[in-house]
């Protein structure tokens, strides 16, 4: 098998180095690859990632590397809930990137015609992504890195989930709500302000999450050793991954193919786990029962989106995840976690049977599950 992956992200990456493990040839295009044209390699990602652990097939957990990893994962709302996600990890990009490349034909160049009979291969796989429009719902952060006695010094601990109590003079700035995001990155402290999900425009509330961090950090953000800005769309795709290939024998993956969660904007561990399925795809066809199935995730997680946009300012999202962070482990990584629609479900219709008056933005929750879940 012959296979061309365009946009050597995380995903593509991931994907690429999952078909060279099979034996297949594989080339790999992205105009931001490193190196020279005649010695390309991987482009290198700026973003910072982190994941549980737990969450990524056994042939990742060998593969992957982690610069920081937490043992201990704490959610404040602000009640304390301690997580039971297992070890949380920060990828180490660099390793990474020198993990997957091997095998690779990388070649430095956009393709923009992307079928196989184009690129002389029998499949392709579009893994360039997707763009941010107006109207999307997007997650969006501002982030500093600290050096770790800084923020030792400074009681900054890290193993911070969410942290949803509010940044001082937060409730006045008439922003989205957002939390606390704080892991160790190795060499590093990584402390960030999020907004989860919202159709606020980036540029317009950049200048409030920072403001709000350092207000929370103090004379301490002084310190930093250097920043981080997130933001990237979370309910837009360009074809769904588990379609497999059209009739041009092209199939999507990564945030490409909607396998960046719709409600928390994780990404990366559902691509490791999804990379077998999608590669089994363009050998054997697409299984109807697992097609439907990631579908029917995918829409229910949007829902979730939906409605944490909807949830407006306030206390509210800190009760939501107040609720959500007692539900039983298993339904939380259920709903966090994979492309079977039957934990994303029951998580969901565990948090609708809470009292409309404690979380009053859940309303159309029952209603709106009946809907997703008809068959048609």
């Amino acid at each position: 098998m012959h296979i061309a992956v365009v946009g050597l992200g995380p995903a593509g990456s991931l994907l690429a180095h999952r078909a060279v493990h099979r034996g297949w040839t594989v080339d790999g295009y992205d105009p931001a690859c490193g190196g020279t044209d005649i010695d390309p390699s991987l482009p290198s990602w700026r973003s910072t990632w982190g994941l549980p652990v737990a969450a990524l097939p056994d042939w990742a957990r060998d593969v992957i590397p982690f610069a920081g990893l937490c043992e201990d994962l704490r959610a404040y709302t602000p009640a304390l809930h301690r997580l039971d996600y297992g070890r949380y990890g920060v990828i180490d990009r660099s390793a990474l990137r020198s993990r997957l490349s091997p095998g690779i034909r990388l070649h430095r160049q956009r393709v923009d015609t992307l079928t196989a009979r184009a690129l002389g291969v029998d499949a392709v796989i579009d893994c360039r992504g997707v763009i941010d429009r107006p109207g999307s719902i997007r997650q969006v952060a501002y982030g500093l890195f600290l050096p770790v006695d800084i923020a030792r010094d400074a009681g900054i601990s890290p193993g911070v989930f969410m942290d949803w109590r509010p940044a001082p003079g937060a409730s006045d700035d008439g922003a989205d709500p957002g939390f606390l995001y704080v892991q160790s990155t190795g060499d590093s402290v990584l402390v960030e302000e999020t907004v989860l999900a919202t159709r606020t425009p980036t540029r317009e509330l950049l200048p409030t999450l920072k403001a709000r961090l350092h207000a929370r950090l103090g004379p301490v953000a002084e310190s930093a050793i250097g920043s981080e800005t997130v933001h990237f769309p979370i309910d837009r795709r360009r074809r769904p991954w588990y379609l497999g290939a059209d009739e041009h024998g092209t199939a999507t993956f990564g945030a490409a193919g909607g396998l960046t969660h719709p409600a928390t904007g994780y990404s990366v561990a559902a691509a490791a786990a999804a990379a077998d399925t999608a590669l089994d795809q363009l050998v054997e066809g697409v299984a109807h029962r697992g097609r439907w199935s990631a579908a029917l995730a995918w829409r229910l997680r949007l829902l979730g989106s939906e409605l944490i946009v909807r949830a407006g300012d306030g206390d509210v999202l800190p009760r939501f995840f107040d609720a959500f962070f007692r539900l039983p482990p298993g339904l939380q990584r259920g709903y966090l976690d994979g492309q079977n629609a039957a934990p994303v479900a029951a998580a969901m219709v565990s948090l609708a049977a809470f009292p409309r008056q404690a979380l009053p933005f859940l309303r159309p929750l029952p209603t709106a599950l009946r809907y997703t879940l008809k068959p048609r």
